[in-house]
């Protein structure tokens, strides 16, 4: 017999409280006891994370760099960043040298004059979010290809003036608005790959 090698178990807190309830023998009956778990739950979590018990991995990652491209997307899952390098390799990818990179505030990142200067990276600022939004249920307006330069959407009201979208699997960074159009776009920004998109698909923006 073959199994595919992974699980899918992932419980809902009502499940933890009602597994609880069962293990000490009594069982949930009403909206409070449920509010009362929910209150020790989060007690319990406190105190794991006075203690320095941390309920996340350290992981490695890569994004590829590209000329030009002054911002990226961190994956959904990233809490945050640790450390962080430049990696400079040879074509044949039998030599390699890692740069490390300053990390700073926002208060740094606001006091430097002309941010579209280009140059070997020696500095990073982290801007912590999650998940990813559509706000005014933008969708796009015409379907494109995978190397199409510009896209239009339905509305552009909450775009910043240059950043990411997320349209399917894929992330495009865009460095103007004109109309309702998206010009000067990077396809399959943060190791996503460029794909045709059919019109009104959903518009996200990854935070």
């Amino acid at each position: 017999m073959t199994t595919t090698g992974t699980t899918a178990f992932n419980m809902e807190f009502t499940e933890l409280a009602e597994e609880a309830w069962e293990r000490a023998g009594r069982e949930m009956r009403t909206g409070y006891d449920l509010r009362t778990a929910r209150r020790s739950l989060n007690l319990m979590t406190i105190e794991w994370a006075n203690r320095g018990i941390n309920m996340w991995t350290i992981e490695t990652g890569t994004i590829t760099l590209t000329q030009g491209l002054a911002t990226y997307a961190l994956p959904t899952d990233t809490i945050d960043l640790l450390d962080h390098v430049i990696r400079t390799q040879a074509n044949n990818a039998s030599t390699q040298a890692d740069l490390s990179i300053t990390r700073i505030s926002v208060s740094t990142y606001a006091t430097i004059p002309n941010k579209l200067v280009q140059g070997r990276p020696i500095q990073v600022w982290i801007q912590r979010l999650s998940g990813e939004t559509n706000p005014t249920a933008a969708v796009l307006d015409g379907a494109i290809t995978s190397t199409a330069t510009t896209i239009t959407l339905s509305t552009v009201d909450g775009l910043a003036g240059s950043g990411f979208i997320r349209l399917g699997t894929e992330d495009i960074y865009y460095t103007y608005i004109s109309g309702l159009t998206l010009g000067g776009v990077f396809r399959g920004q943060n190791n996503t790959t460029a794909a045709a998109q059919a019109d009104g698909v959903a518009v996200f923006v990854p935070q």
